[in-house]
């Protein structure tokens, strides 16, 4: 197998796995109920594609700078905001600035004195639209796939292990 090969198999599983854990499962919290673990699962599923495309940098910029680039314009230019919300959700399960809210298209991205409406269902869309266009850039960018290559070489984690379980 080439190098171009097994790098075209890499992104492929890669995908598959993102799309299985990210994709697939976010629109099933898609309600009042769910919105909170919907937009904690969006601040990761940022993470860890941020991981993919900017793996030297520590976590905060690499985050930043995968949402200021991938991310829809309205979304794109509260990166920071979004990296301070990502850490209080993952250690205190805060939404910090942002009021969440569900099936309320018309309040994203709208204000309340220093609060910013998100809603599910376009944050969920905005991370459809930035994993995809990050893997249409990562096919053709020779810098990209070199540290996509590293990236998921880490023994940190840098991609998703799959292990066959057997009973007997």
């Amino acid at each position: 197998m080439t190098n171009v090969d097994q790098l075209q198999r890499d992104i492929y599983e890669f995908r598959l796995h993102f799309d299985q854990i990210y994709l697939d499962c976010i629109p099933r919290l898609l309600d009042e109920k769910g919105m909170f673990l919907a937009f904690l699962s969006f601040l990761t599923a940022v993470d860890v594609l941020a991981g993919v495309f900017s793996h030297e940098r520590s976590p905060g910029a690499r985050f930043r700078s995968f949402a200021g680039r991938f991310l829809p314009e309205g979304l794109r230019s509260l990166s920071d905001d979004l990296w301070k919300a990502r850490n209080l959700m993952v250690h205190s399960f805060n939404p910090g600035q942002f009021g969440l809210v569900s099936g309320q298209s018309r309040l994203h991205l709208s204000k309340t004195h220093s609060v910013t409406t998100l809603n599910a269902q376009d944050v969920y869309a905005a991370l459809v639209v930035a994993a995809r266009e990050y893997f249409t850039v990562l096919q053709s960018d020779p810098e990209l796939q070199l540290v996509f290559v590293k990236r998921i070489a880490d023994t940190d984690g840098g991609a998703p292990e799959s292990h066959v379980v057997h009973e007997y």
